[in-house]
């Protein structure tokens, strides 16, 4: 057994095992000093597939171009300028960005047209993109910020790889003086003379114009133009997509926002505040809430990495991504590393991203993902998939095919390469027809720069006879070639109103010592979609292990297995050997482990599964079945420590029994929609009068700041006192053998012997997280207190 004191610090004998060469560890030892971002050992990349940099470098400084560290003039031409040399230059060569804080605008950034995956695809009014930091034909280059912050204005790319290789990206803090994205920080809730209210603050450089009842809101107004560089009317606000970031808990979740339903009028009280009254003399509620408003079209990648080799981006704080995220198209040997995604504290900003945080789509080689800080996104924070493209027409005597983009999103770029591995794929059951190997010969088709070619549509040569059942519209086609092996290792996903991780391809995947809190889908989702995404692959080969799934979403499987085929086959699955090992799952009342169709040789094992802020009585009433599974076999369960009171029971559906094996581990199969009438260990009749909070904290004393009644479990919320700058705490486990670890604005701050903390505070809300560990790793929780202050 490894040494462990107080969870979190580990001595020397643990540095010498395994582990620290990323070996597995048993279930009861993953906590927040072994899984997550804040781990007391950070994730080693593989090295093979990271950019190779000559010794021998010439320096470029963007500052010997007119670059202007203070912040004050627009920097974005001596960038362009700078790198323009350096690509002239055609050595190794460092693009150096001497420490400082760098304006930058769109007018003077270099412009491109480019088409991008699941970036607005084919609609020409957002084409053409403007690139703050663009490399394109450049070998052998690193751009080192040397710690300086970047400032974004308008609508941009910040940075983009184009047909490069050995590119590393290091060292800068970037953000949006105004994103797209709105924050509204709901401050306040109540009644005056007679009508409800709402108090929001504004964050600084929104404008906004009262028209009676409602507010347009309006971003920095353009130095070129005169006009904003964007606007939100009340319409804005109705959208679907839009969010409402919880503060107390830091659950966020989509939600057309409530802002302007009933509303008579705004008032402006100063300090970027407005008061919002309402028609109903009813409080209207959300006190404490953040609004988070924003228009649907992503019109630019906010990273762009296409056709290039060997690139790393590392050091990286992004407290803001505009457009669609970081986005990895038809390249190979993609690392990030160390990147942190979450707005800038004491900006009363909430939102990091107005979509996915990464998107990897197309990618051959390695993928690697590691060490980075996943925080409010507006989707997705990982998706790796390919794109399947639908059979529009077939010429068998020239062993030729047409093919289609059909996502809205997703058009203009090239699909193929002379080459590239072919297989086609029934939309019916997502499962590969004859041969599964075609060699491409030639293609036509878009080019991703232009619209010399039809933006949806390619024409497609192999190099042998087509399979004799393929069909217009019933097949799709997809690139094996830009499939990637997945390392995920060592992230925190928090926050996310959607899915933690999606991820679809054939080759190796490995997820491992990631910690997902509260995700809003399934934690891990893992389809190959013809339907309506069309992100393909089938996975044959995951292991998914030492992760962390703090309460995740109730009515969603943790880890969900979801193809889109509508039939099956008896021999054959979409999905395949499967791992899931040595994870630790805190569930919520409702939350189940892991679902799945079509998916052939999965075992669960060695997993601890417990209840989320666990009692010492098993909670009551039925819980949900943990497992459901339709059209698949071999599956086993073994080796699993489940708290009492959970239904160790697997739903299955179109499939035999007989093909779950689980008797050592307690787990039986049921036929889905039978209700279970048995009893379940641990589950009390009726729910007990008194319980007892496991892994518990003693009563905590604040100073400078009180706390009221939770907001909601273990989550408090308040306001800091005028002029008030700093607090302070004191708190200590109930149970001298619990451990706790400490993010405070999500920095991790060192357990204190005295129990003693105290607290800056910065303007908006200061978020102190305190989760708890029992020995045995059954028993966590999360406290979570926020202070607003002004």
């Amino acid at each position: 057994m490894l040494e462990v004191i107080m969870g979190s610090h580990l001595t020397a004998k643990f540095m010498d095992c395994a582990w620290s060469h990323h070996g597995p560890l048993p279930a009861e030892l993953l906590g927040p000093g072994t899984v997550g971002y804040h781990a007391d050992f950070k994730t080693k990349q593989d090295p093979s597939p990271l950019p190779v940099h000559s010794g021998v470098r010439t320096t470029v400084s963007v500052i010997d171009f007119g670059a202007d560290p203070s912040g004050v003039k627009d920097s974005a031409k001596a960038v362009s300028n700078a790198i323009a040399l350096a690509q002239e230059l055609q050595g190794p060569v460092t693009i150096t960005f001497p420490h400082g804080n760098y304006k930058m605008y769109p007018e003077d950034a270099p412009k491109r047209e480019l088409y991008v995956s699941n970036t607005v695809g084919r609609f020409q009014e957002y084409s053409r993109k403007n690139i703050g930091v663009l490399l394109e034909d450049m070998h052998d280059v690193i751009v080192d910020g040397m710690g300086s912050e970047l400032r974004f204005h308008g609508r941009q790319t910040q940075f983009a790889i184009i047909r490069s290789t050995d590119v590393t990206i290091k060292n800068f803090v970037t953000d949006w003086h105004t994103p797209l994205v709105l924050d509204l920080t709901v401050l306040a809730s109540g009644v005056a003379d007679g009508v409800g209210f709402r108090d929001v603050k504004l964050p600084a450089g929104v404008g906004y114009a009262i028209n009676g009842a409602t507010a347009t809101f309006t971003g920095e107004t353009s130095p070129a133009t005169g006009q904003p560089y964007w606007s939100h009317g009340p319409e804005v606000a109705t959208e679907w997509q839009n969010q409402i970031r919880d503060l107390a808990t830091g659950q966020t979740l989509r939600s057309p926002l409530p802002i302007w339903a009933g509303s008579c009028s705004v008032t402006d009280l100063g300090e970027n505040v407005l008061r919002i009254s309402y028609d109903s003399p009813a409080d209207p509620g959300d006190a404490g809430k953040v609004y988070e408003l924003r228009q649907r079209p992503r019109d630019t990648p906010g990273g762009f990495i296409w056709e290039s080799t060997r690139v790393e981006l590392k050091n990286l704080t992004l407290h803001y991504l505009h457009g669609f995220g970081i986005v990895g198209q038809l390249s190979r040997d993609l690392a990030l590393d160390g990147i942190t995604l979450r707005a800038k504290p004491g900006s009363w900003r909430q939102t990091a991203g107005l979509a996915d945080f990464i998107q990897l789509s197309g990618v051959a080689g390695k993928a690697q993902i590691t060490n980075c800080l996943f925080d409010n996104p507006h989707d997705d924070p990982i998706n790796i998939h390919g794109t399947y493209v639908q059979v529009e027409a077939i010429d068998r005597g020239t062993r030729t095919v047409t093919l289609k983009y059909m996502e809205r999103d997703s058009a203009g770029f090239p699909q193929f390469y002379p080459g590239d591995e072919l297989r086609f794929v029934r939309r019916a059951t997502m499962l590969s027809d004859g041969a599964e190997d075609y060699m491409v010969t030639a293609v036509a088709g878009p080019n991703g720069m232009d619209t010399a070619h039809d933006l949806e549509r390619m024409t497609i040569t192999v190099d042998k006879e087509l399979p004799p059942d393929l069909a217009v519209d019933s097949y799709v086609a997809e690139n094996m070639t830009y499939t990637p092996e997945v390392y995920i290792a060592g992230n925190t996903f928090k926050s996310v109103p959607t899915r933690g991780i999606l991820v679809t391809t054939p080759k190796p995947v490995l997820i491992e010592r990631n910690h997902f809190d509260q995700m809003g889908m399934a934690s891990i989702y893992i389809s190959a979609d013809a339907d309506y995404w069309y992100e393909s692959s089938g996975v044959t080969n995951a292991t998914i292990r030492n992760n962390i799934f703090d309460r995740p979403a109730a009515g969603s499987a943790a880890i969900w297995f979801d193809p889109t085929n509508a039939e099956s086959e008896s021999d054959r699955t979409v999905h395949s050997n499967i791992s899931i090992d040595a994870n630790r799952f805190m569930l919520v009342p409702g939350g189940s482990l892991v679902a799945g169709k079509s998916v052939a040789n999965l075992a669960f094992t060695n997993n601890v599964v417990g209840n989320y802020a666990p009692t010492t009585e098993a909670p009551a009433g039925a819980a949900a079945e943990l497992f459901s599974f339709a059209a698949s076999r071999g599956l086993v369960f073994a080796g699993n420590e489940y708290a009492g009171g959970l239904n160790q029971i697997v739903a299955v559906a179109d499939m035999p029994a007989e093909e779950v094996n689980g008797t050592d581990d307690g787990v039986t199969a049921r036929e889905a929609g039978v209700a279970d009438t048995s009893p379940r260990k641990g589950t009390p009749a009726t729910a007990p009068e008194t319980t007892e909070l496991l892994a518990g904290l003693t009563e905590p004393r604040w100073t400078g700041v009180v706390f009221g009644a939770p907001s909601s479990t273990l989550a408090w919320l308040t306001h800091a006192p005028a002029g008030t700058s700093q607090v302070s705490l004191s708190l200590a486990p109930a149970v001298p053998d619990t451990s706790l670890h400490f993010n405070y604005n999500d920095q991790r701050i060192p357990t204190a012997q005295d129990g003693h903390y105290r607290f800056e505070l910065l303007a908006g809300p200061n978020i102190l997280e305190v989760r708890t560990l029992a020995a045995g790793g059954m028993a966590s929780q999360t406290y979570r207190w926020v202070v607003i202050a002004r």
